[in-house]
């Protein structure tokens, strides 16, 4: 289930649409502001009605509006948040290795390939005799 559209939000909008005569997409209510999001075209047949003057039109679409909008808080930065996000964007990206660092890695050598046990055979060495069993810890002869 969607939650249901802030009546405050649809008065603001209403009172943005009568006053200037143009639908919004963002409004401030209550010193939120929140980016809105019309459903099926609904915008376009608001802006229709009111290049129109048409307010049955108007009437019958600002009833519909509850169903046809979806809202989104827009979230405001502190201005410590702000200062530093417009010092990351205007600050230049950082500077490429020189080229010496990428030549010294062209000129090493390729790794040596090792013979394999198949190319020639080890000659076998006697085995050492097996140690004599270790006695129990504590048993003395």
């Amino acid at each position: 289930m969607t939650q249901p559209v802030d009546s405050s939000i649809l008065h603001e909008i209403v009172r943005v649409i009568e006053s200037r005569r143009r639908v919004p997409e963002k409004v401030v209510v209550k010193t939120r502001e929140y980016l809105l999001t019309y459903l099926e075209d609904h915008q376009r047949r608001l802006e229709e009605a009111l290049m129109r003057y048409d307010a049955d039109r108007l009437n019958m679409l600002y009833g519909q509006l509850a169903s046809k909008i979806k809202y989104q808080l827009l979230r405001r930065l502190s201005a410590r948040q702000a200062e530093a996000a417009l010092r990351a964007a205007t600050r230049p990206p950082p500077a490429k290795k020189p080229a010496k660092a990428a030549a010294k890695t062209a000129k090493k050598p390729a790794a040596k390939v090792k013979k394999t046990a198949a190319a020639k055979p080890r000659p076998k060495t006697a085995k050492r005799p097996k140690p004599k069993a270790r006695r129990a810890a504590g048993k003395r002869r």
